[in-house]
């Protein structure tokens, strides 16, 4: 005797069933071989002493960064980075719902230490379509570097604006301070610039700048770092850039 037929329920439900199960495997002997292929990041601190070689500058360790700095840059760039292994899941599908939608390669999501990649070893490409090669360099990197290293290692690879290499430069250059020096108001000016230091440009755009601080404040207070209050007091300080 054959074997019965299946009903088209049956057949629907064991093509789900089986795309659940093969999907999985498949998605993670791509993940093995990609690892395998992509360049090693263990010279990553290396990468980053050369770039502020190159622009006079030195390294800050992560002690010597306020702890309200790291938490506005989080806020504003990551807010899942203590959570995450390299890859925003919840920041990246709807990274791709949005790209699906608007009909283009793959953008947005990235975390700070896909950021960290991009500048390092894809020679700071926005070309989406170099998004796989991306992600699993950051979960190389995450797989070497604890997140302080990493976190450290962002603030002194990232240009701010006017020649200004690393956190070090950027409080020296906008606010001749060191960084441990930096209060909440120029802590959340400075954690906004790195996305984009032509538009943020204090001396030439500070109106935008100032928006740029705003959403950096709003989104700390949104997290819990900060009181409501407190990022109003620090919005409303004057650090020397007004809004004319």
């Amino acid at each position: 005797m054959g074997r019965p037929r299946r009903t088209p329920r049956q057949q629907v439900i064991a093509v789900i069933v089986a795309t659940a199960l093969g999907v999985p495997a498949l998605f993670g002997v791509a993940t093995a071989v990609g690892l395998v292929l992509t360049p090693p990041v263990d010279d990553m601190p290396k990468r980053v002493d050369a770039i502020l070689g190159a622009h006079g500058g030195t390294r800050v360790p992560l002690a010597d960064v306020p702890d309200q700095l790291s938490e506005a840059l989080i806020a504003i760039e990551d807010e899942r980075f203590y959570q995450h292994r390299g890859i925003d899941t919840q920041g990246l599908i709807r990274a791709v719902l949005t790209d699906l939608y608007h009909h283009r390669a793959l953008e947005g999501g990235s975390t700070l230490t896909q950021q960290l990649i991009k500048l390092l070893y894809l020679n700071n490409n926005d070309d989406g379509w170099r998004k796989p090669e991306d992600l699993l360099l950051a979960l190389k990197l995450e797989s070497r570097f604890d997140k302080h290293t990493i976190l450290e290692n962002y603030f002194n690879a990232v240009y701010y604006g006017h020649g200004a290499y690393g956190i070090g430069q950027a409080a020296a250059v906008y606010f001749n301070e060191q960084p441990a020096q930096l209060d909440l108001a120029r802590a959340s000016m400075l954690a906004g610039l790195p996305q984009s230091p032509s538009f943020y440009d204090l001396y030439r755009n500070p109106c935008s700048a100032r928006a740029r601080q705003f959403n950096v404040l709003a989104q700390m207070a949104h997290v819990g770092y900060i009181s409501q209050e407190a990022a109003t007091r620090a919005y409303n300080e004057p650090i020397g850039y007004p809004c004319k």
